[in-house]
């Protein structure tokens, strides 16, 4: 904990800090930023296989849709995130749904052309990537102390919850009245979006500055890539999100193809590691202030072991294999908020660079880790706890080796 701000008794610190006004309204405003780019990709996802039929393409060709999208996506992070340093993070996110926003307007005039429709996914791709830089970086420029994980801890709530009810929602949408509605729905949403912004986020960047050069943006990268700090707390993160979606990829495949499940029914089973997420936040904001960081991110590993050896020892049934996914998703939704707020409380000047370099890395990561693992073969519970092991002591290395660094003791951050 930072010393000099709050009372020095953990107990007294937690009534402290429960005490204070937190600003609500800020964390609303974040929270539908970064939903933004998850519901964009999630809603999607069930009209693959009608788009497919209608297009006469087929799935792999269909997948196109979210390929595109994730290539726009994941490398404007790392521009949106130098530029809102330097412009303030207001005029850069309404520029980037506006971009988001032409993106789906050229999906309904090119809904004859399939090709016409990866076009416009890829530039919805390419505004929406400001979200997820601008909602963290934001909060970083609102919030500090004690009220950062805690600010954290409800845009990694909405950021993890929001790709599993993305498709009950799109898959409801298309089945009643089409795909073509999935995407007005999107124009829609992301519109009504621009205009509450417009009105109601306020600028948390003071100072306008020029534009960095590619080469200062590298610079700035590199600083971070080569930082001892940055890197434990990020790779924190990275690890325990790549983690949920590899099980959230391979979890359905157990239970249809192992069990004879059928896609409704894992999807009521699904609610259960959903759960897992939303106990782990709520969690993390409770014992944070009376454990600090350190002991409150060594939960985790100590979560993941107890599901690692759940899964490995657990008989191949719907509920024993959710618990153990809801004991490791659990762990999930303590150690995201904790490591993201850990991450970007050193970087007041540079959150956006920080927070698009922790957000890009992320989604690089997540994405290479999980197709790695299902090229490899992964498709049994007990080769998911052998997975869990391994992220569990690179997780706790990183936390210990973060935790000795000296920007961690100069800040008193434990």
């Amino acid at each position: 904990m930072l010393s000099g701000q709050y009372p020095s008794n953990p107990f007294v610190h937690a009534l402290y800090i429960m005490s204070r006004r937190f600003d609500s309204k800020s964390i609303l405003l974040a929270c539908l930023v970064i939903s933004i780019g998850q519901l964009s990709m999630g809603l999607v996802f069930p009209s693959l296989p009608w788009i497919a039929k209608d297009f006469d393409v087929s799935l792999e060709q269909a997948q196109l849709l979210v390929s595109v999208y994730l290539l726009g996506f994941g490398p404007s992070q790392f521009i949106y995130g130098p530029i809102s340093d330097a412009l303030g993070r207001k005029k850069v996110l309404l520029s980037g749904l506006l971009i988001a926003l032409l993106g789906l307007l050229m999906i309904m005039f090119f809904s004859h052309s399939f090709s016409g429709m990866v076009m416009g996914r890829f530039l919805q791709g390419l505004g929406t990537g400001c979200c997820a830089v601008l909602a963290r970086a934001s909060t970083r420029d609102r919030f500090s102390g004690a009220d950062l994980p805690l600010a954290m801890s409800y845009i990694a709530m909405v950021a993890s919850i929001t790709p599993l009810i993305a498709p009950v929602i799109g898959g409801f949408i298309n089945f009643h009245f089409g795909w073509s509605m999935v995407f007005i729905s999107l124009l829609g949403y992301v519109s009504l979006a621009w205009v509450v912004l417009a009105f109601k986020f306020k600028e948390t960047i003071t100072q306008v500055s020029a534009i960095p050069s590619p080469k200062k943006m590298l610079y700035q990268y590199k600083t971070l890539l080569t930082s001892r700090y940055f890197m434990s707390f990020a790779s924190i993160g990275w690890l325990n999100f790549s983690l949920m979606i590899t099980t959230v990829s391979v979890m359905p495949f157990i239970m249809q193809n192992q069990i004879g499940m059928t896609s409704d029914q894992y999807a009521m089973w699904a609610v259960i590691p959903a759960l897992g997420m939303l106990g782990g936040t709520t969690l993390c904001n409770r014992i944070r202030p009376i454990l600090g960081n350190k002991k409150t991110l060594l939960c985790t590993p100590v979560l993941h072991v107890c599901a690692a050896l759940w899964l490995f020892f657990c008989p191949l049934e719907p509920l024993y294999l959710m618990l153990g996914q809801f004991l490791m998703i659990l762990g999930n939704g303590i150690a995201l908020p904790c490591a993201q707020a850990l991450v970007m409380s050193p970087y007041h000047k540079n959150a956006g660079a920080a927070a698009a370099m922790s957000g890009g890395g992320q989604m690089v990561v997540s994405s290479m880790v999980s197709m790695g693992l299902v090229q490899l073969g992964l498709g049994e519970a007990w080769h998911l706890s052998l997975v869990i092991i391994v992220f569990t002591l690179i997780s706790l290395l990183n936390i210990l080796r973060g935790f000795s660094c000296q920007e961690a003791k100069e800040a008193q951050i434990s």
